[in-house]
């Protein structure tokens, strides 16, 4: 009987202390939405610099970049968001993908002229994996259903 008590003691003070940890997570999601497009900037950069390792005059040269790209995202989610109010077709979806794809390459043009081939590698490969990670966080959110229909668009 000891050991029954001692079992469920156990089990319930580790399902109590694996549930801390995803309040955590959701503070740190609002914590970075409330920050203002300087602080994302200024957070993505010092991100930049201790991955890639950046020197002072590449830090110096990818501040105005990073503004640049930061206040045409806003503009596409502004846009999108006044589009809101009604589904959007394949059509404009596609169009919007398809002006998110080239803001991204010209973006990425500008990075390449101011990293070396090694830290646009690395670049590269973070950005890879922190797009499966969201995928993943995606489907484990949707419970991996709707995702039938992804398999007859094109990838990139």
């Amino acid at each position: 009987m000891k050991k029954l008590i001692i079992a469920a003691l156990l089990i319930i003070g580790f399902s109590s202390f694996a549930q801390e940890t995803q309040p955590e997570k959701k503070e740190n999601r609002g914590q970075r939405e409330r920050m203002s497009p300087e602080q994302r900037n200024q957070a993505l950069l010092d991100r930049m610099i201790t991955e890639l390792k950046l020197d002072a005059k590449q830090q110096s040269k990818l501040k105005p970049i990073l503004a640049e790209q930061t206040a045409k995202l806003q503009a596409m989610r502004d846009q999108r968001m006044a589009t809101n109010a009604k589904e959007l077709t394949s059509e404009e979806r596609n169009a919007f993908m398809q002006k998110r794809r080239e803001e991204k390459a010209a973006t990425d043009a500008k990075l390449k002229a101011i990293l070396t081939p090694e830290q646009f590698k690395k670049m590269k490969d973070n950005e890879a994996a922190n797009r499966e990670k969201m995928r993943e966080a995606r489907e484990s959110r949707q419970g991996g259903e709707g995702r039938e229909d992804k398999g007859n668009q094109p990838q990139e």
